[in-house]
């Protein structure tokens, strides 16, 4: 069910303001390597815009106690997770992204984990890399997920979501098209249970 966030829009702390700098000058090094090649892999997103996100659903669901950023590339979110007082996992494909968030997350002095694997969960396609195995948690353990779908992937998102996550929990997504949109599973009644 579509969720409505009450986002303020006020200037970010200046914690946060000071993460995302360090942040975004580690992505601007990365995206400057000579190797990378432009639209293939991580894309951030914008990430003021899901910290007013994410600040709301702490505000607004007090119960909201641990985030999943699925396809976590640096772990900025997982990040911003962890500065709203969230327990912080992250799930990313990539080796040398795993390598670059925790990194991050080490010079922000952040407490997040972020795992190599596909966050995908096993019941869905056979992976070598069972990410929520390493993490030790599943899916319906998590009360709030981030992910920044493809466009043609934002149906498969909502379909794992659906069929994973538990009653209550809240799917966070952000592009550059639509912006922030949120979703709560639901019962067929309608309520969280």
């Amino acid at each position: 069910m579509p969720l409505q966030l009450a986002i303020d829009h006020a200037p970010l702390p200046p914690r946060v303001a000071a993460c995302l700098a360090k942040a975004q000058a580690r992505i601007d090094r990365w995206f400057a390597r000579p190797e990378h090649q432009t639209g293939i892999g991580f894309i951030p997103s914008d990430y003021e815009q899901v910290w007013q996100a994410l600040a709301a659903i702490v505000r607004e669901h007090p119960d909201t106690r641990r985030l999943l950023e699925w396809g976590s590339g640096f772990g900025v979110i997982a990040g911003l997770g962890a500065l709203l007082g969230l327990d912080a996992y992250g799930i990313e494909i990539e080796a040398d992204l795993v390598t670059s968030a925790d990194e991050l997350l080490a010079e922000l002095d952040l407490r997040a984990t972020i795992v190599q694997g596909s966050f995908v969960p096993m019941e869905f396609v056979a992976d070598e890399l069972d990410a929520y195995e390493e993490l030790g948690r599943d899916l319906d353990d998590f009360d709030l997920v981030f992910a920044y779908p493809w466009p043609t992937e934002e149906q498969l998102y909502r379909e794992i979501f659906r069929r994973g996550a538990d009653y209550g929990a809240i799917l966070v997504t952000w592009s550059r098209q639509e912006g922030i949109r949120a979703h709560r599973k639901v019962a067929s009644d309608g309520r969280p249970r």
